[in-house]
């Protein structure tokens, strides 16, 4: 039997600069091309402890407050369904057009059912006058 020649002396070399210079090429291109989009999210607060201004008048407001339960709240009063709230802020921007909607939400509530009230509140005609509360612990 015959063994085969090997080339155990001889190295195979590959030459990586071509990779390197695709790679590069490629970066450039999707930092070029890439789209920055500014997304509007939500301006969540805490209340602050500064009184207002003497002599100043609030504008006629309703306050949505997000319960641990999953009910929403309206002025301290009666409850309703995070979904029924389009219909309750209609009625009231209909009622007072310079009001101003409140939606506070518990720190136990979800926040999923507060942004879903903030939403419906927008729907219902309080754009530009809607804020989220986040209430502190006592």
């Amino acid at each position: 039997m015959r063994r085969r020649a090997s080339h155990q002396g001889e190295a195979a070399d590959v030459n990586v600069t071509p990779l390197l210079d695709i790679v590069f090429i490629m970066l450039i291109f999707f930092i070029v091309t890439a789209t920055f989009i500014r997304e509007q999210g939500i301006n969540a607060s805490s209340p602050e402890d500064t009184p207002p201004p003497p002599g100043s008048v609030p504008p006629p407001a309703m306050v949505l407050s997000v319960r641990e339960d999953g009910l929403v709240q309206i002025d301290g009063g009666r409850l309703i369904d995070p979904l029924s709230t389009k219909s309750v802020v209609q009625e009231f921007t209909a009622r007072e057009p310079n009001g101003v909607v409140l939606v506070s939400a518990a720190p136990e509530s979800e926040s999923g059912i507060a942004v879903t009230v903030l939403d419906q509140a927008r729907a219902g005609g309080a754009r530009g006058r809607t804020s989220l509360t986040l209430q502190k612990e006592q």
